[in-house]
C-alpha cells in the first residue's frame, strides 16, 4: 500500500528548513528517537509523523519530529514513541554488555532509590516512605497460612532486584513493550519480598519475579508497578519454590545457568549451617544430605550438581576463561561459539563428580590433605583454560561470530583458520565426542602413571560419576594432557573448507560426530586419514 502523501511532502525546502528549525529548538536539539544531539550543519535528518498517518495520527505539526535520518530508517512503519523505547532498551543492553539486570534497568529510569519503612498493626501492613504512610490490607495464602503478603501499586523508587531470589538477566522485552503500549493491562502481578527489621530501621522491597513485565512497563516511563508483597517469608523456601516454578512447572524456564546459581546458593547455605554444628557427623556431603527429610534428599542432591558446576563457571583464582566464550542468557548466540548448555554436557558431565562425596572434610584438613573437591575444581579450571588459551583467546574474533560460518565457508569468504577451528570444535555435537574421547584418554593415561586406579574411571559405568580429576596431578601428568589437546586441536580436519566437510559440521546429532571424527567416515566415504579416537590423542604423550 502507497505511502499517504503527506503535507511535509508538498513543502518547498525553504518552509522545510524551516521546519526543521523550529521542531530542533522544540526536541532541544536533540533527536526524537535516540535522544541524541542533532547538529543540523552536519547530520542528515528526516521528519516523520509520531503517530503514523496509518493509525489515524494527524498530519499537522503537533504531530511531526526531528530524528536523525538513520533513526528514522531503523523504527519501520512504528509509531515513534514506540520506536523510542525500544531504542532506548537497545541503547542500555549496548551500554551493559548486550544483557542488563533489573537493578540496572530501575537505576537507570530513576529507581532503586529509598528504603521504607514498614510494620504490622492489626489485619494492615503500614509502609511509609516519603515522609507519606500508606496501608495495605494484610492476606494470608491460602494453601500456606505462614505466607502473609499484601497488593499494592508501588513506586520504581522503592522496588530493588532480588538478585539472590532471581539472577536471571533480561535480554529480549520488545514485545512486552509493544503489549504494554497498547495500553493491555498487566496480567500477572511483579513478585517481591520483604523483611521488617526493628521498628526504626528501614527495609526493601526485592522484586524477585515479573521482571521482563516491569521492565517494559518502565521503559515506556511507568513509574509505578503492580506488586505482590510476600511479608517475612521463609528466604530459603520462597527461593526453592521460585526455582520449581521456572523448572519443574515450566512458567517461565530459567537458564541452565540461572539454575545452578539458584541452585549453588540453596546447596551452600544448608551445607555451611550443617558443617557449623558441632554433633553433625560426618563432615561430608553425603552426611549432609543423608540428614535431611527423606522427601528433600533428592532436591538437595540436584542443588549439589548445580553447586559444583556453579563454582567451576565462577571460580576466580585463577579466573575461568573458557566463560568469556560462552552465551550465558539464552539457547544460541550468533557472536560467541559456545552454549552454556554444551558445556554441561561435556566439561562438567565428564569431569565433575556429581554424586555425594563421602569424605569427612575436616578429617582432610587434619591430615594435611587437599579436600577432594578443591582438587576437582582446580584441575577442570586448569583444562578449561587450556584450552581457551589453546582455541579461543586471540583466534576467535567475536567480530565475526558463529552466525553462519559454514555458509560463509562454502561461498568462499575469507575467514582465518584459527576462527573456522574454534567454531567446529565447539559445535554442540561435536564438542560432545571429542569431550569424551578426551576424558578417555586422560584416564587411562592416568592409570598408567598410577594416579587413579581403573575402579575411579570405570565408577560412571557403575553410576557412581565419574572421579578422574579427584586426583593431584602434576607438571608431567599436565605436559601429557596438554599434548593431547595440542594434537587434537591440530587436527586438519577443523580446517578443511571442503564442503563435504562444511555440510558435515551442520549435523546436530552425537552419532553422526562419533563416526565421523573416530572412523573417519561420512555415509561410507572416507574422508579423513587419521581419525580422532583414543589411541590418536594418547599417542601425542610420546611425541
Amino acid at each position: 500500500m502507497p505511502r499517504k502523501a503527506s503535507k511535509i511532502d508538498q513543502m518547498s525546502d525553504e518552509e522545510k528548513s524551516k521546519l526543521i528549525q523550529r521542531l530542533w529548538k522544540l526536541q532541544s536539539g536533540v533527536c526524537f528517537l535516540c535522544e541524541e544531539g542533532i547538529k543540523l550543519e552536519a547530520d542528515q535528518v528526516e521528519v516523520d509523523h509520531i503517530i503514523p498517518q496509518a493509525d489515524g495520527g494527524p498530519d499537522e505539526e503537533a504531530n511531526w519530529a526531528l530524528m536523525h535520518e538513520e533513526c528514522n530508517n531503523k523504527k519501520r512503519a512504528q509509531n515513534l514513541q514506540l520506536a523510542r523505547a525500544k531504542m532506548k532498551f537497545d541503547k542500555i543492553k549496548e551500554k551493559y554488555g548486550g544483557a542488563v539486570t533489573t537493578t540496572q534497568i530501575l537505576t537507570e529510569f530513576g529507581g532503586s532509590k529509598k528504603d521504607v519503612f514498614a510494620k504490622i498493626e492489626n489485619n494492615d501492613v503500614l509502609i511509609r516512605f516519603d515522609n507519606r504512610d500508606y496501608i495495605y490490607p494484610v492476606l494470608i495464602d491460602p494453601s500456606n497460612e505462614y505466607y502473609k503478603c499484601f497488593f499494592a501499586l508501588l513506586p520504581i523508587e522503592i522496588l530493588y532486584h532480588d538478585s539472590e531470589l532471581n539472577p536471571r538477566k533480561i535480554i529480549d522485552i520488545d514485545k512486552l513493550i509493544d503489549e504494554f503500549f497498547r495500553k493491555n493491562p498487566q496480567l500477572h502481578v511483579a513478585l517481591c519480598r520483604t523483611h521488617f527489621k526493628k521498628e526504626g530501621e528501614p527495609s526493601r522491597i526485592l522484586l524477585f519475579d515479573g521482571q521482563h513485565k516491569t521492565a517494559a512497563q518502565v521503559v515506556l516511563g511507568r513509574k509505578q508497578i503492580f506488586c505482590r508483597v510476600f511479608i517475612n517469608p521463609d528466604k530459603d523456601h520462597l527461593k526453592d519454590v521460585n526455582r520449581r516454578a521456572h523448572k519443574e512447572l515450566r512458567q517461565i524456564e530459567f537458564f541452565r545457568s540461572v539454575l545452578d546459581t539458584l541452585g549453588q546458593d540453596i546447596f551452600s547455605i544448608k551445607f555451611k549451617e550443617y558443617l557449623e554444628k558441632p554433633q553433625t557427623k560426618p563432615k561430608s556431603e553425603k552426611g549432609f544430605i543423608e540428614s535431611i527429610e527423606s522427601e528433600k534428599q533428592g532436591e538437595m542432591g540436584k542443588n549439589l550438581s548445580h553447586y559444583l558446576k556453579a563454582r567451576i563457571r565462577d571460580f576466580k583464582e585463577p579466573q575461568n576463561k573458557f566463560f568469556n566464550f560462552v552465551e550465558m542468557e539464552k539457547a544460541r548466540s550468533r557472536v560467541l561459539p559456545i552454549s552454556y548448555d554444551s558445556v554441561e554436557k561435556t566439561f562438567f558431565r565428564w569431569f565433575i563428580d556429581s554424586t555425594p562425596c563421602e569424605i569427612d572434610i575436616y578429617d582432610c584438613e587434619n591430615k594435611g590433605q587437599q579436600y577432594v573437591r578443591e582438587i576437582e575444581a582446580k584441575n577442570l579450571v586448569k583444562l578449561m583454560n587450556l584450552f581457551a588459551e589453546k582455541t579461543l583467546e586471540n583466534k576467535f574474533d567475536k567480530s565475526i561470530g558463529a552466525y553462519k560460518i559454514e555458509e560463509q565457508i562454502r561461498k568462499g569468504k575469507s575467514i582465518s583458520d584459527d576462527h573456522i577451528r574454534a567454531f567446529r570444535i565447539y559445535r554442540p555435537a561435536a564438542f560432545v565426542v571429542w569431550c569424551e574421547l578426551l576424558k578417555e584418554a586422560i584416564a587411562m593415561h592416568l592409570i598408567q602413571n598410577r594416579k587413579i586406579t581403573s575402579d575411579m574411571k570405570n565408577e560412571r559405568k557403575k553410576g557412581k560419576g565419574t572421579r578422574i580429576f579427584w586426583a593431584e596431578l602434576d607438571e608431567n601428568n599436565w605436559e601429557a594432557i596438554s599434548k593431547m589437546i595440542r594434537k587434537m586441536i591440530q587436527h586438519k580436519i577443523w580446517i578443511d573448507r571442503g564442503e563435504k566437510v562444511s555440510n558435515a559440521f551442520g549435523q546436530t546429532r552425537p552419532e553422526f560426530f562419533k563416526k565421523f571424527l573416530e572412523k573417519g567416515e561420512i555415509e561410507q566415504e572416507k574422508l579423513i586419514d587419521q581419525p580422532i579416537d583414543i589411541q590418536f590423542l594418547l599417542s601425542a604423550v610420546g611425541e
